[in-house]
């Protein structure tokens, strides 16, 4: 867990960028609630909710919620990615204001403010607590907060650097917080839940009705550490005086449009999430039709609240008029999805949604009728061509008010020279408006049989069929001998077969590519260690930690790099920070840096 440095001191609500200060909101019809709960609910789709029509459901507690509550039927993500979501709710800006695009490689910069800033600056105890390292303190949504719970390291592994834990460990740190406050401090706290992500249970592992239905299994787990949550605010007395409020970061395919999880296309499996209020003051039963968007939260929570918003740019608004029953004009809701140019070099996907249209930006553009064909299954861009413009106008014009071309560059990890060239050559300017270039890239639709077989290997190389994976791979990688992503793969691959001279120039290209993350270097560095290029070695897995200070295979081959040279204060320091940030059971990793510990006198 860790306790916030980075508070609301000196917080105005002026800004140069945005102009003049924001104005006192209207009076509220309510009382203001006392405290806030905000549960934010990993890959949940609407439409696999009980309240929202699925019949198969079980999720009593999320329907119970939105029973005594609001329900809002139709609400926009504007990315499918956790950490560019989550920045959006937190901020109320889309992701060409506030600059993060992607995990990992993106962060939340200081100069933003976060609702839990805004709270703390009006007196509110704020606590968040996170289940999936994707949204750790590193990458900056801890501002505002006086303690977030990070997850705990305990799993070194060379694939992925994104730990997860479960929701019911969320919960115990939750309550834990909640109830060493005072009776009468304000309190903001934030749960995250990370159940319905992959990895789903195994089908032996679920009740025989749910083996077909891992994703839901999921779901419902989800719902029953809600229900535990809130009942223990039901125990503590606070349940009445607490506004709840439950929304997800995106959605997933399930196989829609080709794709099985979510991140890549940007169509309403992934972008519909669900959007509940629950008060004792609000309409119970209420439901609100309107399209609406993760970043009208902000601003409708703070009015809720009876606190002053920052002020925001549009298209971000609060939604108190719909709860009243009042009307709202229309206005479109923003949405993107900049994994296809970020991993693959292929053109990325952004556009608008409005009434029952959507639009999406890309090299074949598309327009769909979300009324009376909800599975986009019909592109109407070449039929209704001046819907589509007016569309893709205020596309345009929503970019023109909103972004930032300066912090964008800011939010992410800082380039070489010969990475700015590379990517260049790619098409990718890191600007959302520059879209001349963009569209000159590989339509996204045209790649998703590539990403097929791209997670068919990956599933093979997981299971440790390496040969057939490897044969995968190379198929990939002589249609498209560049990509990022593929060659990542493979240089991985060979990492594991111990071929670690032919793994080095596939996680090059990988990350000239602009696959530029802590895994990446990581295994970059330890096959250099393999063939004796410390020097290399030091460098990359030294990079791997800039990007990730908490990344335990990077500080043990770091270690062993340092050891391999002779540099035995280095090495023993690199171990040290290993045993400071393991937070798990004792295992074989912690046995085997205690060895070396020993061996050069200390541990």
């Amino acid at each position: 867990m860790r306790t916030g440095t980075r508070g609301a001191a000196g917080l105005l609500f002026c800004t140069l960028s945005l102009g003049s200060c924001a104005e006192e909101p209207a009076p509220s019809p309510w009382e203001p609630a006392q405290n806030l709960l905000l549960v934010t609910i990993d890959t949940l789709r609407a439409d696999r909710l009980g309240c929202y029509g699925y019949e198969l459901a079980e999720t009593p507690n999320i329907d119970a919620l939105a029973a005594g509550g609001v329900r809002f039927e139709e609400v926009q993500s504007v990315a499918p990615i956790t950490m560019v979501a989550h920045t959006s709710l937190m901020t109320g800006t889309v992701p060409p204001h506030h600059g993060v695009r992607d995990n990992a490689s993106h962060r939340a910069l200081p100069e933003l403010t976060t609702l839990a800033e805004v709270l703390r600056a009006e007196g509110f105890r704020t606590g968040a607590f996170v289940s999936a390292f994707v949204l750790d303190s590193i990458y900056g949504l801890d501002q505002g907060f006086e303690v977030y719970g990070d997850v705990p390291q305990r799993v070194p592994q060379p694939t992925s650097e994104f730990e997860e834990r479960p929701g019911q460990e969320v919960n115990q740190e939750a309550v834990a917080w909640l109830r060493r406050l005072g009776p009468d401090e304000r309190f903001f706290v934030w749960v995250h839940y990370f159940e319905p992500h992959q990895p789903h249970p195994r089908p032996a592992e679920l009740p025989p009705h749910l083996r077909e239905r891992p994703y839901d299994a999921d779901v419902a787990l989800a719902d029953r550490v809600l229900g535990q949550l809130l009942g223990l605010l039901e125990e503590s007395g606070h349940r009445d005086d607490t506004l709840i409020v439950l929304t997800s970061d995106h959605g997933e395919s399930l196989g829609q449009h080709g794709e099985e999880t979510h991140g890549f296309f940007a169509y309403q499996p992934v972008l519909r999430v669900p959007l509940v209020l629950a008060h004792e003051d609000l309409d119970a039963g209420r439901v609100v039709k309107d399209r609406v968007s993760l970043i009208d939260v902000l601003p409708t929570v703070l009015e809720l609240l009876h606190v002053v918003p920052p002020p925001v740019p549009e298209p971000a608004r609060s939604l108190l008029p719909l709860l009243r029953g009042e009307e709202l004009p229309p206005r479109p809701t923003y949405f993107e999805s900049w994994v296809p140019m970020l991993s693959y070099g292929w053109a990325p996907l952004q556009g608008v949604a409005e009434g029952d249209l959507k639009y999406i930006r890309a090299p074949r553009p598309e327009l769909y009728e979300l009324a009376s064909d909800p599975g986009e299954e019909t592109n109407l861009h070449s039929t209704r061509a001046e819907e589509a413009r007016t569309l893709a106008r205020s596309l345009e014009e929503l970019l023109a008010e909103n972004e930032d071309r300066a912090r964008g560059e800011r939010a992410k990890r800082e380039l070489s020279g010969e990475e700015r060239q590379r990517l260049a050559e790619l098409g990718y300017t890191g600007t959302a408006a520059a879209a001349e270039p963009e569209l000159t890239l590989r339509d996204p639709k045209d790649g998703i049989e590539r990403i097929r077989k791209e997670q068919l290997a990956r599933g093979l190389l997981d299971e440790g069929q390496l040969e057939p994976a490897a044969g995968l791979l190379n198929e990939l990688l002589a249609e498209e001998p560049e990509n990022p992503v593929f060659n990542a793969h493979l240089g991985l691959l060979r990492m594991l077969q111990s071929r670690h001279a032919e793994a080095i120039p596939h996680l090059e290209e990988a990350i000239q590519g602009g696959l530029d993350n802590a895994t990446t270097r990581s295994n970059l560095g330890t096959s250099f260690l393999k063939v004796d290029r410390h020097a290399d070695a030091v460098r990359e897995l030294r990079e791997a930690l800039e990007q990730n200070p908490k990344h335990l295979v990077s500080w043990f081959w770091l270690g062993r790099t340092h050891l391999a040279a002779g540099q035995k204060p280095e090495a023993r320091k690199c171990f040290e920070q290993i045993l400071e940030l393991w937070d798990g059971p004792e295992g074989a990793m912690t046995e085997q840096v205690r060895g070396y510990l020993r061996q050069l006198g200390g541990g």
